[in-house]
């Protein structure tokens, strides 16, 4: 393996366990004292496991061997200390991959990290606005009786045992069937498609009004093989420039989806088209088929 590959299978590992802490940490946080917030940590702890994807096929493209090692569980006893920790886990996992993105030289892995950093910057801007609303408690009682602590033994074995039979499948995609085309695909531009899709639904839902999907379709002879990402991408900004003076509390939505999107469409141009992959020439076959 040449030094150049050495040094970046060693940062993007080092990613790799920064992500996977924040899955780990951001889904307990999501079961327990953060509740409140479930759902939508829950949604920013899948962004991380993607991330986790991209990044280990990127290894092993390298010729490395992702490294999934278990995170060291990180306390806490309040929604307020959780969402504090995570809004410093985010600056940091920033300026990491900054730092990285600075080094790194290959410009499909920079596409890569740069994509990263998209989404850890959204995830700051929601975790700084929860903390600023948050109103919970620890959830659960802090002294279970001891039923519940015989109970609590059992079902922790069952979670081990799941969470073992991750890693191991995990694992087994990474290194088994590892695909030469490294980073998004259409699968997951589809997932992110799907999530624009669900929040702006839901901002319509939140004023009242039904999301019109099935009429779109039947009233406009919409056609799935006929999308246009430069318009798509301009219809947003064209919103959003609406927005800016009469809505701005949809704002956020909008650059959220527009980073995105704009990300997309800058790569169009590229070989590859609007994807991060795959990495240069002289890595293809190293770790795959």
């Amino acid at each position: 393996m040449g030094l150049d590959r050495i040094v970046y299978t060693r940062l993007l590992n080092q990613d790799i366990c920064g992500e996977h802490d924040a899955i780990v940490h951001y889904l307990t946080q999501a079961w327990t004292v953060a509740h409140q917030y479930g759902p939508q940590i829950e949604q920013i702890a899948r962004d991380e496991m993607r991330h986790l994807k991209w990044l280990s096929h990127s290894v092993v493209a390298l010729g490395g061997i992702p490294d999934l090692t278990t995170p060291v569980m990180r306390s806490a006893t309040s929604m307020r200390d959780a969402m504090e920790q995570d809004i410093q886990a985010e600056i940091d996992a920033i300026q990491q991959y900054e730092d990285h993105m600075a080094t790194i030289s290959d410009s499909k892995i920079q596409h890569l990290l740069a994509r990263i950093v998209i989404d850890e910057k959204d995830h700051y801007r929601q975790f700084t606005e929860w903390l600023d609303q948050q109103q919970g408690e620890p959830w659960g009682d802090q002294h279970p009786g001891e039923d519940v602590a015989n109970v609590a033994v059992q079902l922790e074995t069952l979670v081990g045992i799941e969470y073992q039979a991750v890693l191991t499948h995990l694992m087994e995609s990474f290194i088994k069937h590892h695909q030469r085309h490294v980073g998004m695909d259409e699968e997951d531009r589809a997932v992110d498609e799907m999530r624009h899709l669900g929040w702006v639904a839901e901002q319509l839902a939140h004023i009242g009004v039904v999301p019109p999907l099935g009429r779109l379709f039947l009233g406009h002879g919409l056609n799935p093989l006929e999308s246009d990402e430069a318009r798509e991408l301009e219809r947003y900004r064209a919103v959003r420039r609406w927005a800016t003076d009469t809505h701005p509390e949809i704002l956020p939505l909008l650059d959220r989806i527009v980073a995105h999107e704009d990300y997309q469409n800058s790569l169009r141009s590229e070989k590859d088209g609007w994807t991060v992959g795959p990495l240069r020439d002289e890595y293809r076959g190293l770790g795959g088929t």
